[in-house]
């Protein structure tokens, strides 16, 4: 499956193409020390891409006498179709809905009045006043590491509300025709040869109607009054890099230093959520999590299930009514991801293997799952605890009706509380999910250290910044791993299962280690493909494996 995850209606999402690796010099904001030890969140741990503050004006067009509310709501609109926008240029913007870009205090008003000079009249009349406002739009972005030689990126906007004139704008400008108009948005693609006409088009005609009212004070055209796009030009800070390779806090992590030292368990949450039919083998998402398993079993087979809920044995099968014997969660596994290694029983059987796939989904579906490693962590000095790491699976409907959407809350809400690695690998639902933030506060954290990776479409723009906000003692307390660009479905499972194995190795490995091993080959050619995924909140971090190396082996200490 080719396609990101962003809907349930999202499919026609062309590829991207593998993003560039070029290397950029280390730069910091002036003023700041490389590696900001207050743990300002102001430079992002990327391989593919990296922090640039970004700058541009925008202007929008209302009726003459609205008020702030109604200036708002314009701006935030227009900024929010600048994802969009800019997406094919590979720069995402922090802020999705100019939340923090609406002081009126900063804004230009100025009431024009809108004159057609084509219209057959001597005086050219006025026919209406509109209000412009300009604006200036300051943010942080992640930019691809192709541009790092640019100043400046241009691109278009959406100028207006453009609901009355979507189904126009699908045609033209999306690259997703079905979407609906609150998603357009997303889609508005102008990049696109029919988009660039359309632009074109429209900008050639303002520019004969501004030539044309040239010297009228006041005045504006009636195609620049209802402009549907706005081209603009935006320019690019310096790079902002980290001035150094930052890890996660290992020793928090593994319960031998912070609020949590001595804790028996190392408690890791993955989430996977459902593309269509949770009880298809071939579901999308079912294919990730079964992936998720098996990468993880691979990389660690010492990992046993110690808890399954609703309860089952999970290498219990049947065929013909009869349990086979002997199944390995390999051989499970590979009846999921590679339709092969079927047992005898079922021969070449369509209707057996089609039963037996079903059942070995239904082993992992809507169900938590609990593996069990036990491990001894050795300090730099010589002392030896016993730990536990835990991970916690859970594949599931999160979305499409309130229950579910209740019940997935309910499960975000225990990995928020327990869990010291949190990850999500699904749709972001155009930030109108089960994992929103605005569905969460301060209150359903606690402090401990914790890792959370969201590898979902851009969740960069849904995720990052609101979660670092709501965690008690912030980027000190919370390390957050997001995607900048479309994360494929495909592999999403085998990303999140590198992640954990790098975690737990024992080697300790930097973010930018970690990120690099979670590249992948796609099945349609792009090589190491990367969604711009980066790293916030890590500038605070104080491990240093050279310092205070830590060592895992599996098994009990012996005394």
């Amino acid at each position: 499956m080719r396609f990101p995850f962003l809907s349930l209606v999202s499919r026609t999402f062309l590829g991207l193409a593998a993003l560039g690796t070029a290397a950029c010099a280390v730069s910091t904001r002036a003023g700041e020390p490389e590696g900001d030890p207050n743990g300002d969140e102001s430079a992002l741990t990327g391989t593919t891409s990296v922090e640039r503050g970004i700058h541009f004006q925008g202007v929008v067009y209302l009726n003459d006498g609205s008020g702030d509310d109604a200036v708002r709501v314009a701006i935030a609109r227009q900024v929010k179709s600048a994802i969009g926008g800019l997406r094919a240029t590979k720069v995402a913007l922090n802020d999705r809905g100019a939340l923090h870009n609406l002081d009126p205090a900063k804004w230009k008003r100025q009431s024009l009045v809108v004159v057609d000079p084509a219209a057959p009249t001597a005086t050219n009349a006025p026919s209406r006043t509109v209000l412009a406002v300009t604006y200036a739009y300051d943010d942080r972005a992640v930019v691809t590491n192709t541009l790092a030689s640019r100043s400046a990126v241009s691109f278009t906007m959406l100028a207006d509300d453009y609901a009355p004139h979507a189904d126009a704008l699908k045609s033209a400008c999306s690259d997703d025709a079905t979407t609906d108009v609150d998603s357009l948005w997303y889609h508005f693609a102008p990049e696109l040869a029919s988009c660039k006409t359309a632009i074109a088009s429209e900008t050639t005609a303002i520019a004969k109607e501004v030539a044309a009212l040239a010297g009228r004070a006041g005045a504006i055209g009636p195609k620049q009054a209802a402009r549907w796009y706005l081209p603009v030009t935006a320019k690019l800070d310096a790079p902002v890099l980290p001035g150094r390779d930052f890890a996660p806090e290992y020793d928090r992590l593994f319960k031998v230093a912070g609020s949590r030292a001595g804790d028996a368990k190392l408690e890791i949450y993955a989430f996977f959520g459902v593309d269509q039919d949770v009880r298809d083998p071939d579901d999308a998402l079912a294919q990730e999590a079964a992936r998720f398993l098996r990468s993880l079993l691979r990389a660690q087979p010492s990992f046993r299930p110690v808890l399954t809920d609703p309860f089952t044995y999970l290498l219990d099968f049947q065929v013909d009514g009869k349990k086979l014997a002997g199944v390995t969660y390999e051989q499970m596994l590979g009846w999921l991801l590679d339709k092969s290694g079927y047992p005898a029983e079922v021969s070449t059987d369509a209707a057996k293997i089609a039963d037996l796939r079903r059942q070995a989904i239904g082993k992992l579906a809507e169900r938590w799952i609990a593996w069990d490693l036990p491990v001894t962590v050795t300090t730099s000095d010589g002392k030896q605890r016993a730990l536990t790491i835990e991970v916690k699976t859970y594949y599931g409907v999160e979305d499409g009706s309130a229950d579910a959407r209740q019940h997935a809350q309910w499960r975000y809400l225990e990995a928020f509380w327990y869990g010291d690695v949190f990850l999500y690998n699904g749709h972001s639902h155009f930030g109108h999910g089960p994992l929103e933030p605005t569905n969460y506060s301060s209150q359903n954290f606690d402090d401990r250290y914790q890792l959370m990776m969201i590898n979902s479409c851009i969740s960069f723009n849904y995720y990052h910044q609101d979660f670092l906000a709501m965690k008690p003692g912030g980027s000190k307390n919370l390390d957050v791993i997001v995607n900048g660009l479309p994360s494929w479905v495909w592999g999403g499972g085998e990303v999140a299962a590198r992640l954990v194995s790098g975690l737990i190795s024992g080697q300790q490995p930097t973010y930018p280690q970690l990120l690099q091993s979670m590249r992948l080959d796609t099945p349609w050619g792009e090589k190491a493909y990367d969604p711009m995924r980066v790293v916030d909140g890590e500038l605070d971090n104080a491990y240093a494996s050279a310092k205070s190396p830590l060592k895992l082996a599996v098994g009990a200490p012996v005394y």
